[in-house]
């Protein structure tokens, strides 16, 4: 009886040492962007697609009435390239984005996979409807706060 008693004691402080640790699996480490006109949050209300240039990934494919985005961003590139392209009505509009960026390996435990942070460093855009882009918040992690603002070129132009 005894040792039965310290066999389960020790059992019970061997289970207590035990971590249980919850891994971030389903958490996602996206950018956040929203457009703006005149000082204004806007939607897009034509149809807007979004590519990584140099890839075949399609990140935002013919949304229309957009006014928020959440896009990810590369793992090891210091330099991400999308296109975003508006077609609507006959007409068509291109424009490029650039963003600069450091890769930050996140580490939680050795029972979770690591993940990437990015700080963005510059964005800079050709300027066919985006007027501008400012940097909000230049921490790209779990957050959903807006990380830019896409400034469109005013709608009396």
């Amino acid at each position: 009886m005894r040792q039965r008693l310290l066999f389960i004691l020790s059992s019970l402080v061997l289970l207590a040492a035990c971590e249980s640790y919850d891994c971030t699996l389903y958490n996602a480490v996206n950018m956040y962007g929203a457009f703006y006109q005149d000082g204004k949050a806007v939607a897009i209300n034509d149809t807007l697609t979004i590519t990584a240039c140099g890839t075949d990934a399609v990140l935002l494919n013919r949304s229309v009435g957009t006014a928020q985005l959440t896009l990810p961003l590369s793992y090891w590139q210091d330099e991400d390239t999308l296109v975003f392209s508006i077609n609507s009505n006959g007409y068509f509009f291109q424009d490029t984005v650039w963003i600069t960026k450091t890769n930050l390996v996140h580490y939680e435990s050795p029972d979770c996979p690591a993940k990437l942070f990015h700080t963005i460093q510059d964005v800079r855009s050709t300027h066919d409807f985006i007027e501008s882009i400012s940097i909000t918040r230049p921490s790209v992690n779990y957050e959903t706060t807006e990380n830019l603002q896409i400034h469109l070129y005013s709608a009396s132009d």
